[in-house]
């Protein structure tokens, strides 16, 4: 890279992104799911996901909710998607620190305040992150649903994780988990 140009930063950035269209959901690949969604696939359905939510809801900071949507996996290029139950039970902590650490690195030429946003996500304090990290889930069980409409993979242990339906003490996530379980024909695990 020549000197200390603000587009050079963009173009690394975009290239250590790259693989993300290719990432595949490890979750949903372990469980039988053959090609599930991509890792750039779902930042960008928790993204549009957000912004419905922050159109019904403008209390939320709009911008906020966005930009964590967009960055709260961009480690997953470098680190790639370790399903949720192995993640928990094996490197908790450490897979925070390092995706945080990665995300830091990538960001360290083009703006703080992203990898920042990233370390908002990850410690769910914030209004915005509460709601993100609920729809983050929620969208997980969107898919789940979907998938299970098109007969993919074996899914059933997604319904049974009372895990995957937190909504963070955010009533309007927990209004869509209920929403989602009723169109699945499911009870909202406890």
């Amino acid at each position: 890279m020549s000197g200390d140009h603000f587009a050079d930063h963009v173009i690394q950035l975009f290239q250590d992104i790259h693989p993300l269209d290719r990432v595949p959901r490890a979750g949903f690949l372990l469980r039988g799911v053959a090609e599930p969604e991509s890792v750039a696939a779902h930042s960008h359905f928790l993204a549009l996901l957000g912004l419905v939510f922050c159109e019904r809801y403008p209390a939320y900071d709009r911008g906020r909710v966005l930009g964590m949507a967009l960055v709260h996996d961009l480690a997953e290029a470098r680190l790639m998607d370790i399903p949720m139950p192995y993640a928990d039970a094996y490197l908790n902590d450490a897979k925070h620190h390092a995706e945080q650490a990665i995300t830091e690195d990538m960001m360290a030429n083009l703006s703080p305040a992203l990898a920042d946003m990233n370390r908002e996500f990850m410690e769910g304090q914030t209004p915005e992150a509460r709601l993100l990290r609920g729809l983050d889930k929620a969208q997980m069980m969107i898919k789940v649903w979907c998938y299970e409409r098109e007969h993919r993979g074996r899914l059933e242990e997604f319904w049974n994780n009372p895990k995957n339906f937190w909504d963070y003490g955010v009533p309007e996530v927990s209004e869509l988990f209920e929403a989602i379980c009723a169109a699945a024909g499911r009870t909202r695990p406890v």
